[in-house]
């Protein structure tokens, strides 16, 4: 079992079992509840220049996935819909690029760019910019691209990004967890942060308990649908998109990202018998990793394959999902840049 299971294991409840509350690591919990604080005092007195157009940050408050991706490849797809030109910026977790602001293309490696921006390119086909400083990819992203939205996959806890609106995206089943602060529990921030964002969205139905924790602050329900699948073409960088996988049978389900079992279940609800294979998010994956019998196939996320690609085999299949939203959300997002057009 590896670390992050061990927590995870112990943040969260499961059936017939309560989330631990681990005492033992109460010291470090206050301290890290100290540095929080730290933090965003030094934020209150060096708040960031407002940026010409408007930046909508999609994060959550939780360590691991939330649904947070999905939901700004589906907010950058409806704009570029509607004619604006949307940019992303983000952290590019596990990327190590020579230089910085680093630009995503198609030919970009995930050692270089991180997993996420590069699905996001590959899946949006939108300028995605990669930096720890994420105000200077967004600058970028407006000086190169003329980018009139930025998105920032991420980066609720980056004060040096200037913001017109936040999104926090939460887990409908996970939640918080124990309602601790790392890394005696699951949370970034306390779950009080949910009372200075503008939108609260959970992922997938939420669980009673979820309910109960967010009180009247939930807004918005999101669903992440399968929406086609993928294999890698010859040339690596581009994906042929077809709209069925394999016929249902036998399958190894391969995830290495927040919340693998949410993965394992789609599959499952798609006829699939699943064999699962869960790595820590984030995993460089290797072939032989990924020999299981040569025959069967091997299905894994968008943000898995890109990490796949230099050694694709044909047997392979990449699931997209889409985040669906209600109306009202999007009426909501429409407001925002409206209004701030007015503004400027």
């Amino acid at each position: 079992m590896s670390l992050e299971d061990w927590f995870n294991n112990r943040w969260y409840p499961s059936e017939g079992r309560a989330a631990s509350g681990l005492p033992l690591l109460a010291p470090v919990e206050g301290l890290y509840r100290l540095a929080l604080k730290g933090r965003k005092s030094w934020a209150r007195s060096h708040e960031p220049e407002p940026l010409s157009v408007p930046v909508i940050v999609v994060g959550n408050i939780t360590a691991g996935g939330a649904g947070k991706t999905p939901l700004v490849a589906e907010l950058a797809r409806w704009l570029h819909e509607r004619g604006m030109n949307p940019g992303i910026v983000s952290r590019g977790y596990g990327g190590r690029a020579k230089s910085y602001p680093y630009q995503v293309t198609e030919q970009s490696h995930p050692l270089e760019s991180g997993d996420e921006p590069l699905m996001l390119r590959l899946v949006t086909g939108l300028p995605v910019m990669v930096s720890p400083n994420r105000a200077e990819a967004a600058q970028a992203l407006i000086d190169y691209h003329q980018c009139d939205v930025i998105l920032s996959d991420d980066g609720l806890q980056h004060y040096g990004l200037w913001r017109s609106l936040e999104i926090c995206v939460i887990d409908g089943q996970r939640g918080f967890g124990n309602g601790r602060l790392l890394p005696r529990g699951p949370l970034r921030e306390p779950v009080s942060r949910l009372d200075h964002v503008d939108l609260v969205i959970s992922n997938g139905e939420p669980a009673e308990r979820v309910r109960e924790q967010c009180g009247d602050r939930l807004d918005f329900t999101m669903e992440l649908e399968p929406a086609c699948w993928h294999q890698f073409n010859l040339d690596q960088t581009s994906t042929l998109k077809l709209e069925s996988g394999p016929e249902p049978g036998p399958v190894h389900g391969v995830a290495a990202i927040g919340n693998p079992q949410r993965f394992f279940r789609t599959l499952k609800k798609l006829g699939y018998e699943v064999m699962e294979a869960a790595f820590t998010d984030h995993h460089e994956f290797s072939l032989q990793e990924l020999q299981f019998d040569g025959v069967t196939p091997v299905m894994m996320t968008m943000k898995d394959a890109v990490k796949c690609r230099d050694f694709w085999q044909t047997f392979w299949w990449a699931l997209e999902v889409r985040a669906r939203l209600p109306d009202l959300f999007y009426q909501k997002i429409h407001q925002h840049i409206q209004g701030f057009a007015r503004h400027d």
